[in-house]
């Protein structure tokens, strides 16, 4: 009896690694440089974008109350970081680094507010160019920029643009300026410390 015991538990157990290789193999298997999976993955992205939530407390809330980070969670590490210290050198010289919200591109947003893959681009291992047409009181057409990286596909800029202001030229820029001004700020308070 014992012996069937164990018997039917090594067969259970070969059973469900089988089963779970299956599924592993599978999912290695999913081309993630396709034009049809970038589309879905940026559909991922923006699916709760200018859309209510449920509080864990069963409560409907607006989207811009909704804690989830978005940032951290569907952009590049080094974009989220470039976001992170020109967030923090904004507090420290009291300037707003945003003035709208760069996910439904306003500063409002439409009860009818959507998002459109238009046309992906220009994939390669690493990287990849979306257009987006955005629904948010009006059309807005935008590029986002993404890069591969941690098995799966990230904004690495918003509207990017050769040569132009995109919003990590922005980053660098706020960062830059910010710290001239941190800088200014030290120095004229050691002058005023030695007068």
């Amino acid at each position: 009896m014992k012996k069937n015991v164990v018997y039917a538990a090594v067969c259970l157990f070969f059973a469900a690694f089988s089963v779970s290789s299956c599924k592993t193999e599978h999912k290695e298997n999913i081309n993630k440089h396709t034009e049809a999976y970038i589309r879905e993955r940026i559909d991922t992205i923006y699916a709760t974008v200018g859309k209510p939530f449920i509080d864990s407390e069963g409560n409907e809330k607006d989207y811009i109350e909704n804690p989830f980070n978005r940032d951290s969670a569907y952009c590049t590490e080094r974009y989220y970081a470039l976001m992170k210290e020109a967030a923090r050198l904004c507090d420290e010289t009291d300037d707003i680094l945003y003035d709208y919200d760069y996910w439904v591109c306003g500063q409002d947003y439409s009860d009818d507010w959507s998002c459109t893959v238009a046309r992906v681009y220009d994939i390669t291992d690493s990287t990849a160019m979306a257009d987006l047409n955005i629904h948010n009181f009006s059309d807005i057409e935008t590029t986002i920029a993404l890069r591969f990286e941690r098995d799966d596909w990230y904004i690495d800029d918003f509207n990017p643009a050769e040569g132009g202001f995109d919003d990590k030229a922005y980053l660098l820029k706020t960062i830059s300026e910010c710290k001239e001004a941190l800088a200014k700020e030290v120095e004229a308070q050691t002058t005023d410390d030695n007068n």
